[in-house]
């Protein structure tokens, strides 16, 4: 029996014997509905206090059962070491930090318990997705608005650890719901993906492959997509069919763009990658890179400037894939620089090395995400960063190519000053070009 009707039958056996005994005092009724009025008070009580020590024993082992099952998540969280879980209050206070954390973030669960996880995640990063999701700057008001978003995919968190090194942590956020349905708490489970590597060959060959795989059918949908707006010249079918063609050519083009971007990546990160070696007006380049922003600037209100020098600037390249180099920096320059911004493209040499600037006032990079800029498939967690579409491929394909020329590509930014690009190549490629590591501070530019 449930407890609900359990808590139900003595106060029913007890009204119908209260109402028995105010017939007998009434005098319409005799003695003996008294004595089963008795009765009837005698079996409710018996029944109150049965049902009384069942729900007693229920509730002990509804406890026993409560205590199971924290013994069990204790087991967990002491057990598990290959993982970080943190549990929180709803206040986002740390109640539970496992040796998976302790190990990770370099802090005993005796400094943390108390402590939000924001006194060991990047300020900036919380401070973003506060943005993001409309919320205060505390850790909880944050992870309430993951949870409310339905963001359930894992999130890179960057922390610092007690000896200042800097480090990520790929993090899920879960809320924990009480009896009520209130949430009681957060569930942080995560792992350290500092040191992965994404550039493993079996991953290179995947992308190789699919993409050659996948750039026929695309061509091939683009083709039928281009007949039919040629075929739709009945203004009646046109209204809305148009519509939807227009929109298969558009995606159909991002799709190939994206599968170009993992070719070209793919080829200059191969370590046997043999460069076309042209020797071009490097002004020439530039300039041209400049005209195609321009046009695809027009109507904006934006200050464009170009600088080149008057001598030409030979310089030994793979033109086509410097180009690519030119026109991503100058692409997302644009991208993200808003209307009544500027944007400065420089060129400079001295005979033995060339520097390509492209300088803009927009919305800027903070230190975090300049440390992962130029990874493969890297968006920034930036509120309007992420409404401006993008593959974040282009960076990293700027970096292998420069990196493949023997050169070097630095970043000068700060969140709302904008962003100085400087790529820097050599006039002559040597033999064996050294791929150089990616800095975060420009070098000073030279008069």
């Amino acid at each position: 029996m449930t407890s609900r009707p359990r808590l139900l039958v003595a106060p029913a056996l007890l009204v119908v014997a209260a109402c028995l005994v105010a017939y007998v005092l009434l005098g319409e009724a005799d003695e003996g509905v008294l004595v089963l009025a008795a009765a009837l008070v005698v079996l409710g009580v018996a029944v109150a206090v049965w049902t009384t020590r069942s729900l007693a024993n229920d509730l002990d082992r509804v406890h026993g059962d409560a205590g199971t099952q924290a013994e069990l998540l204790s087991g967990v969280f002491a057990s598990e070491t290959a993982s970080v879980l943190i549990l929180t209050d709803a206040t986002g206070a740390i109640t539970r930090f496992n040796p998976g954390a302790e190990a990770v973030v370099g802090v005993p669960e005796a400094v943390a318990l108390t402590r939000t996880p924001a006194f060991f995640l990047d300020e900036s990063e919380v401070a973003s997705w506060a943005l993001a999701m409309r919320t205060e700057g505390d850790f909880a008001a944050v992870a309430a608005g993951l949870v409310a978003s339905d963001q359930q995919q894992p999130l890179d968190w960057p922390f610092v650890r007690p000896d200042g090194e800097r480090r990520v942590m790929s993090m899920t956020i879960s809320a924990i719901h009480g009896a009520d349905d209130h949430v009681t708490g957060y569930l942080c489970a995560g792992r350290d993906v500092t040191d992965d590597d994404d550039s493993e060959s079996g991953t290179e060959q995947f992308l190789a492959t699919m993409s050659l795989e996948l750039r026929a059918p695309m061509a091939s949908i683009l083709g039928y997509a281009e007949l039919l707006q040629e075929e739709l010249v009945d203004p009646i079918v046109t209204a809305g069919a148009r519509t939807f063609v227009d929109r298969i050519e558009r995606n159909g083009q991002r799709m190939l763009l994206l599968i170009q971007d993992l070719l070209t990546l793919t080829r200059v990160e191969d370590a046997d990658l043999e460069l076309q070696r042209d020797e071009i007006d490097l002004r020439t380049l530039v300039a041209a890179g400049f005209d195609d922003l321009r046009v695809r600037t027009d109507g904006r209100r934006l200050d464009l400037s170009l600088r080149l020098p008057p001598e030409p600037v030979h310089q030994q390249c793979d033109p086509k894939l410097v180009e690519q180099v030119v026109a991503q920096l100058l692409l997302n320059a644009s991208k993200f620089t808003p209307d009544g911004g500027r944007i400065v493209v420089s060129l400079k040499s001295n005979g033995t090395m060339s520097r390509i600037v492209v300088g803009d006032t927009g919305l800027g990079i903070s230190l975090t995400d300049r440390e992962r800029l130029f990874s493969r498939f890297f968006r920034s967690h930036q509120p309007e960063v992420q409404q401006v579409q993008g593959s974040g491929l282009g960076l990293a394909i700027v970096h292998a190519v420069v990196a493949a020329h023997g050169g070097s590509v630095t970043v000068d930014s700060e969140l709302g000053r904008g962003s100085t690009f400087v790529v820097e190549l050599p006039c002559r490629l040597a033999g064996g070009a050294s791929r150089h590591d990616v800095v975060d501070t420009a070098p000073t530019m030279t008069a």
